[in-house]
């Protein structure tokens, strides 16, 4: 930022400043300047606060003179507390005391909890503390995953370094909700309202062992107060040259009683999406080409509600209740334009597409805790339920020399039950945990497909289909926590999966049994040197089981020469993870990983004849090596960024004749988010980020690497009651996705440019106690995740 900018910054706040200000120099008892030093001054209701430099030093604007009492908090301990006068400006020059005050201190009516640590490395997992972030505060729990160390967050997905398929969870307690459901609840949160963000890439015991990207963890801020509050929100992305533009509004309440809390949300939208696109197909040793250019326009239009109700019977025993709908009909199209050569033969045809898909979600979640002592040991018990009703209306049109025509009439209905029990024991040095789970899993889909002739819809016997699924899983785990000494932390535990599956596709007489057990062990070790160097190292095994739609044989139509269809005898994959971590002056971290990924599946394209289809397959392991860093700068009162690289190496072997592994190599992820405070009392706040990826290649398929940068404007205004974001994403509109896949008759070259650049503007007001969080407990669901996936 050069000098006239910084001056012109300095003008435009002017009228925020005061002429009463506290400044000096803050050190400790050996006369060395104290740096990362928190000084907090309060007067009735009001408190200020400043973080000292590297040098000690320190100033707090005030808004008037008078009595303050003045504290000084360094590590999280409160070592100082003095009554002072202010007149004009004051100077004071501090050492900081030998004695310890308590962590927590009750001055004029006002509480104060001391500051921890930005970053803190668990035995089994990163924290960031969000409370300590300004630049993290009055947004939505998204943009606050996406200023979280190792996470990439945006509307459309969430990722662990560069890893997808993120479970979320809430206070402990998986959501169950998935997809773009998952995100609007998201968006319901607020940042002001969360004291931490959790970062368990290798989950422990009691968690399933389902997935390999790991587990976030949200934890909100307890209630201090009795009363309610609630929140309203609404935002729009404007995109260019396109008359359209994506909504969403919301809508929260929350009231906290005596023994009563309650929280409820609603949401609406309507998101655009437009795509370019092709895919070119191009033989090796001979003429054969299958090239496609296609565009395609989606409109999601999408209502849910969620409320949650817990009752306190008492100081030992509580139960809840928590339910959530989501409704969506949303309109996809879709042309292409396809030009193939087979046997020197060439031809080209033209397709299009119209899709109308209503999907309505209901998920229901029961619990019932019990404490068992004062040492924190407690019994969980939950209930759970997912029901889904999906039905599409498709029509289709191929044109040669002649138009065909089909409609297709998709039905599914699954329906997801579970119920577990988790045991807690805590004892003085050691935390034991056990239980038991049960899911069953039910699928019926029906395939109904009809041939258009004379404008009548004539049923295809030939390719409609029935497919039936069912999927019993049973688990058991045990593990403990416990503190060796002062320094040294350990944790292990055993979890044990048995899975038996039935797949039948009816028209196809084919059914699919499945049965396995496995266990899925996890250890973890932490070191803490002393408060500014910890390490840990930790192990697990995870993993990937099929979504869905991937098992079901039904042949979704593109063209009447192409379509996708799923694969029944897919199986689940494997992963052994191993990490060593490091965390320095708890800003700075350091996590080096191993993968071995057995059994991964993706999506093969294969040429028959006159057709063309994709299918998911097994068919390669991988090895991947890598290491990530994560840092927080805010040595400046006026800038706060957040850098996260993560760079790898990667291996993949196929044992398919239909896919050749791609080259082995390196690949990387790198993300840059600034935030320039432009006045005082950081309310308002200039945001300039990008992430970009370097070339990486995963199973049979390189990627290229792709760029995107952001920038806009946060305001904070009513005592931050008013919440204002305007930016523009992609901002150079450069974000898009290609790359290569190998076979080994042919390779294929596919490219795929959306709407990326556009102008954001997101409004939140909150009215009424803002201590007030309402219920926040959450259930564990964690198969509802596997019902939202497609191939």
């Amino acid at each position: 930022m050069n000098k006239k900018i910084v001056i012109l910054f300095a003008l435009a706040s002017s009228g925020f400043l005061s002429a009463q200000s506290i400044e000096g120099t803050i050190t400790n008892t050996s006369q060395k300047p104290s740096a990362d030093t928190e000084i907090l001054v309060t007067k009735a209701n009001s408190k200020f606060s400043a973080i000292t430099d590297e040098q000690g030093k320190f100033k707090i604007p005030l808004k008037e003179d008078g009595n303050y009492i003045l504290q000084i908090i360094k590590d999280g301990i409160t070592t100082n507390t003095e009554n002072i006068t202010v007149k004009g400006n004051l100077l004071k020059n501090i050492e900081i005391k030998e004695e310890k005050a308590p962590a927590e201190q009750k001055i004029e009516g006002v509480t104060m909890t001391v500051k921890k640590k930005l970053f803190e490395r668990k035995v089994d997992r990163l924290v960031f503390n969000v409370e300590n972030s300004v630049a993290s505060q009055g947004i939505d729990a998204v943009e606050a995953l996406a200023k979280t160390p190792m996470v990439r967050a945006t509307d459309d997905a969430i990722s662990i370094a560069g890893r997808s398929n993120v479970a979320i969870m809430v206070n402990d307690r998986l959501l169950n909700l998935s997809g773009q459901e998952m995100i609007n609840y998201l968006k319901t949160l607020r940042s002001d309202d969360i004291a931490k963000i959790e970062v368990i890439t290798t989950p422990p015991a009691k968690y399933e062992a389902e997935g390999k990207s790991g587990l976030i963890n949200i934890v909100l801020k307890k209630n201090t107060s009795l009363g309610w509050n609630g929140s309203l929100q609404t935002s729009g992305r404007y995109y260019w040259n396109l008359p359209v533009v994506s909504t969403r509004s919301g809508a929260s309440f929350n009231y906290q009683g005596e023994k009563l809390s309650v929280t409820t949300n609603l949401s609406l939208g309507d998101n655009y999406w437009d795509e370019r696109a092709y895919n070119y197909l191009t033989g090796k040793g001979n003429t054969d080409y299958w090239n496609t250019e296609s565009k395609g326009s989606n409109n999601y239009r999408y209502k849910g509600g969620n409320v949650k109700g817990e009752y306190k019977i008492n100081e030992k025993n509580l139960v809840g209740i928590n339910y959530n709908y989501s409704y969506s009909n949303p309109i996809e199209k879709a042309q292409s334009y396809t030009r193939r050569q087979s046997d020197n033969i060439p031809q080209e045809f033209y397709s299009d597409s119209e899709n109308r898909n209503i999907r309505k979600v209901h998920n229901a979640t029961a619990f019932y805790d019990v404490k068992l002592d004062t040492l924190g040991s407690k019994l969980s018990l939950s209930a759970n339920v997912m029901l889904n009703d999906a039905n599409a209306k498709n029509l289709y049109n191929t044109v040669t020399g002649v138009t065909t025509s089909s409609f297709v009439n998709p039905i599914s209905q699954y329906k997801i039950y579970s119920g577990q029990a988790d045991l807690e024991k805590n004892f003085a040095k050691i935390k034991t945990e056990a239980g038991l789970k049960y899911t069953s899993i039910k699928n019926n889909s029906y395939f109904n497909f009809f041939d258009i002739e004379n404008g009548q819809n004539v049923r295809n016997t030939a390719r409609s289909n029935d497919f039936f699924y069912n999927e019993q899983n049973y688990a058991a785990y045990v593990s403990t926590n416990f503190k060796i000494n002062e320094k040294w932390n350990a944790k292990a535990g055993l979890r044990y999966e048995y899975t038996n599956l039935e797949g039948v596709s009816v028209n196809d007489n084919v059914t699919n049994n499945i049965k396995y057990g496995k266990f899925f062990p996890t250890a973890y070790l932490s070191y803490k040197a002393n408060d500014n160097n910890t390490f840990s190292v930790n192990y697990s095994r995870r993993i990937s089981r099929p979504y869905f739609g991937n098992l079901n044989p039904f042949k979704y139509i593109i063209s009447e020469f192409e379509y996708k269809t799923g694969n029944p005898y897919l199986l689940p994959s494997f992963s052994d993870n191993l990490e060593f971590g490091y965390v320095l002056k708890s800003n700075f971290n350091i996590t080096a990983y191993y993968n071995y990924n057995k059994n991964n599946s993706d999506r093969i394209q294969v040429v028959e004849g006159s057709q063309k289809y994709s299918i998911v397959k097994n068919f390669y392991n991988e090895d991947q090596a890598g290491i990530n860093i994560s840092y927080n700068y805010n040595k400046l009162k006026w800038l706060e960024s957040n850098i996260f690289v993560n760079g790898f190496y990667a291996k993949s072997k196929s044992y398919d004749a239909s896919a050749v592994a791609a080259p082995a190599g390196y690949g990387a992820n790198f993300n840059l988010d600034n935030n320039f405070f432009l006045n005082k009392e950081k309310t308002v706040t200039l945001m300039l980020g990008l992430w970009s990826n370097i070339p990486n290649r995963s199973g049979n398929t390189y990627f290229n690497g792709n760029f995107s940068a952001y920038s806009g404007v946060k305001l904070n205004l009513m005592q931050k009651n008013l919440m204002i974001n305007l930016y523009v994403n992609d901002l150079l509109n450069t974000n898009r996705s290609k790359g290569t896949e190998y076979y080994p008759n042919y390779n294929v070259e596919y490219y795929s440019k959306g709407i990326t650049r556009n102008v954001y503007l997101s409004v939140t007001y909150k009215f009424g106690n803002n201590n007030v969080k309402g219920a926040t407990k959450q259930v564990k669901f964690e198969e509802s995740s596997r019902a939202g996936g497609g191939s």
